[in-house]
């Protein structure tokens, strides 16, 4: 008996893990969700982006379910428009301008919930995105927008700008005695008024002043028994919501200084940005970019490290490692650094490209092969993931496969002869037969 019972709870077992799996159809109306509300971002309408946005959700997560359904519906708007409007400004331009969303990647979340990477091009500048997409109702709506690299939650860091304490209990005792307590003395007031003053009148005088008093003495207790009834209705109150992060100017200066090339006032603004409360990690993973733009590989990689070490740490900082390591010949460090970022941050077509060239120098050639075929696969059919397998098989000698990467660039002429020639990528097959054949067709 105990051997059915077992069995029939490892079935049941097997069939909730079933029912949870994400479907590929779920995984796709997840996927093309996230695309819309990044393009609405990026494009606008910013309203299809804001109406994708799990206000409620994050909101109830933030401050407590108990304490969600006690505020007013005129508080919880308060709070989703406060919470909506710091959202927006965080991922999206201050107006719609050039930008795209690129390559993308769903993966299944061990919630039942899937998360969506998306290449994001943003006035030129590549972001490396991770949607969180939840379902609410019969629609997948975005719980959370993270940029991978620096490892930074925008609906964390958006919370974060309501306070430490968006929503508190209201005190009832304190209430009962601002509200309730100058009604009740009001109404005291009147009676031993009426009551001292009484006796001195005639009966009919008596009847006029306790018609005078009761009116007053209503007033009193009706206020009196709305503010009973309002506290006990709203047992929870909108504390101050803060302007935003403390250290947030410090920030866009330091960024600002970065671009400039003034690296030691960029060094002074970021210390203060940390003083102020921001996350080391990604401090030291935009210290180490601004020190490897500038040539100081040392401290680039110090910053790195430090970026990987912090209490939040900046995923992105391993793939600078890992390039770092591979540019010196360190490859095994790089292998180790690529893989580390590959699971923490997702896949793209760039990092899959870098493990690809680490895999190639290792020799470990089928491996490279099918890391450029998975960067491919997320690039589509565009030219850059042809090149990116082109420029792997040229690393690895492997003239005939990079020309049979190439050859379906030729076609519509979206293939350029003469910068082959140039590029350094392609020396190791600079001299074979195949591809200086393949160079000087027509």
């Amino acid at each position: 008996m105990k051997r059915w019972l077992l069995i029939a709870a490892l079935s049941a077992a097997g069939a909730l893990s079933l029912d949870a799996q994400t479907t590929p159809l779920e995984m796709e109306e997840a996927s093309e969700a996230a695309r819309r509300a990044a393009t609405a971002a990026i494009h606008g309408p910013h309203a299809a982006f804001l109406e994708a946005l799990d206000l409620d959700g994050l909101l109830e997560s933030r401050v407590g379910t108990a304490a969600w359904s006690g505020l007013t519906p005129a508080d919880r708007e308060v709070l989703r428009s406060t919470l909506r409007e710091r959202l927006h400004g965080m991922l999206a331009p201050p107006r719609p301008g050039p930008g795209e969303a690129g390559w993308s990647a769903a993966l299944p979340a061990a919630d039942g919930g899937v998360d969506v990477l998306l290449g994001l091009n943003l006035e030129g500048r590549n972001l490396k995105t991770r949607w969180v997409m939840r379902r609410s109702g019969s629609l997948w709506r975005v719980r959370d927008v993270v940029l991978s690299d620096p490892g930074i939650s925008l609906a964390g860091a958006a919370l974060a700008t309501l306070g430490s304490q968006p929503v508190a209990a209201r005190r009832a005792a304190a209430a009962v005695r601002r509200e309730i307590l100058p009604l009740l003395s009001g109404l005291l007031v009147i009676l031993l008024v009426a009551a001292l003053a009484a006796p001195r009148l005639a009966p009919p005088s008596r009847k006029y002043l306790s018609l005078a008093a009761s009116v007053p003495a209503l007033v009193f207790l009706v206020g009196g028994a709305a503010a009973a009834v309002r506290i006990l209705r709203q047992p929870y109150v909108l504390g101050i919501i803060p302007a935003g992060q403390p250290w947030q100017r410090s920030e866009g200066l330091a960024l600002k200084a970065e671009r400039d090339g003034r690296a030691g006032e960029a060094r002074q603004l970021w210390e203060q940005a940390l003083a102020a409360g921001e996350p080391p990690g990604p401090v030291a993973y935009e210290m180490g970019l601004a020190a490897r733009r500038r040539g100081d590989v040392e401290s680039a990689r110090a910053f790195f490290e430090r970026a990987l070490a912090a209490p939040s740490p900046a995923p992105g900082a391993a793939r600078e490692l890992a390039a770092l390591a591979a540019e010196q010949g360190r490859l095994p460090e790089a292998e180790r650094q690529i893989a580390g970022y590959l699971a923490a941050a997702g896949p793209d077509p760039e990092s899959l490209a870098l493990e690809a060239i680490i895999k190639t120098d290792l020799g470990k050639t089928a491996d490279a092969v099918q890391a450029i075929a998975e960067a491919r696969r997320l690039a589509g059919t565009g030219t850059r993931g042809a090149q990116l397998e082109a420029q792997i098989r040229a690393r690895a000698g492997d003239a005939a496969g990079a020309v049979a990467a190439l050859r379906p660039l030729t076609k519509d002429g979206r293939l350029d002869r003469s910068a082959l020639r140039s590029d350094p990528a392609y020396l190791p097959i600079a001299t074979d037969p195949v591809w200086v054949k393949f160079l000087n067709e027509d």
